[in-house]
């Protein structure tokens, strides 16, 4: 397996510095004040809450699949996705930090309408979080699917130069114009912004009310310490998430022999989380915002998917190990080109 490329390192360091300045800040600013937050002191456990808040939404079923189709499809452009969590996260957190700041100004337009059900922000992000991210998620699929389509037919063809899709046709202009739109990991701080705007969800809610009662009984620079450490929870998750994804897909991808078994073992997984959780999402917008009733509607909207995230990890680092075993196996594959899973 390739060893560490300068990509991932500077997603090492970007998180490193984004931890030491998040958990700095926070020893520096925030703790001499012995700020009150509510009925609580601003201490380390809040801040601990918030940071663990991060990280468990970096483990929501969409930035997982987001994530590994993106990977996916920018090693099959020949690309390094290395970087592809850390930018989505920054996105993401962007409309967080902005969300934050506003209620910690004391914008009453927007502090009012949290956690209300019918407010017409609850509305909108209600519509427009699961909508913007089953959509990403669903064409994403297609790409990859028809990627692996590909792929198996150059293999039964005795074909092995390229999985790219070519040809014409709906699908194949599809993916054409899906690849010259996001043909570079950077690009995925406007999708994470795009998924950002539909915060509403469980831990950015609770981000959100504790720095309301934070912000009003201490300096707006202290409240914000809040959503930073959110942030680098977040942005932590998931460029390693992406780093260690990016490892296995170039490896899958180094030599042709692996493709049927291995490589397309992969996409698949790729293709049935971004169906799975694409298709969860929009039946969710249709039974919670548009009022649909149909029984198979219904059914697949009540899919629990808390624990979705979590299990697509899981799956990509038993991958990762079938592949560091079979690199220090020492097999044909393993060693025609010396390759190190290290």
């Amino acid at each position: 397996m390739n060893r560490t490329t300068p990509a991932a390192r500077h997603v090492l360091v970007a998180v490193g510095a984004l931890l030491l300045v998040s958990w700095g800040l926070f020893a520096a600013v925030v703790l001499p004040g012995d700020y009150q937050a509510g009925t609580t002191t601003f201490g380390v456990g809040l801040a601990v809450t918030a940071f663990v808040l991060g990280m468990r939404h970096a483990f929501d079923a969409d930035h997982i699949a987001a994530i590994d189709n993106t990977s996916r499809k920018l090693v099959a452009d020949g690309r390094d996705p290395s970087s592809v969590g850390l930018w989505f996260a920054l996105g993401h957190s962007t409309v967080v930090l902005v969300a934050v700041g506003l209620v910690t100004a004391g914008v009453g337009a927007l502090t009012a309408q949290i956690g209300v059900d019918q407010s017409p922000l609850a509305i909108f992000t209600g519509v427009w979080g699961p909508t913007v991210s089953s959509l990403f998620l669903l064409v994403m699929a297609t790409v990859n699917l028809t990627i692996l389509v590909r792929l198996i037919r150059s293999a039964r063809r005795g074909g092995t130069t390229s999985d790219q899709p070519t040809g014409g046709g709906v699908v194949s202009l599809l993916v054409a114009r899906t690849s010259a739109a996001l043909d570079a990991p950077w690009k995925m701080f406007v999708v994470g912004l795009l998924f950002g705007l539909g915060f509403d969800t469980a831990s950015t809610i609770a981000l959100l009310l504790i720095a309301g009662g934070a912000g009003i009984v201490m300096p707006w620079y202290a409240a914000m310490v809040l959503p930073l450490l959110f942030t680098a929870g977040m942005v932590m998750c998931d460029g390693v998430n992406s780093i260690v994804t990016s490892r296995i897909y170039r490896w899958s991808a180094d030599q042709p022999e692996r493709r049927v078994r291995y490589n397309a073992a992969l996409i698949s997984i790729s293709v049935a989380v971004a169906l799975v959780v694409g298709t969860v999402g929009l039946c969710g917008v249709l039974v919670d915002s548009f009022g649909v009733s149909l029984p198979p509607v219904e059914a697949v909207a009540a899919t629990d998917l808390d624990s979705f995230g979590l299990m697509i990890v899981g799956a990509l680092l038993v991958a990762w190990l079938v592949s560091w075993v079979v690199a220090r196996s020492g097999g044909p594959a393993a060693t025609a080109q010396g390759i190190d899973a290290t």
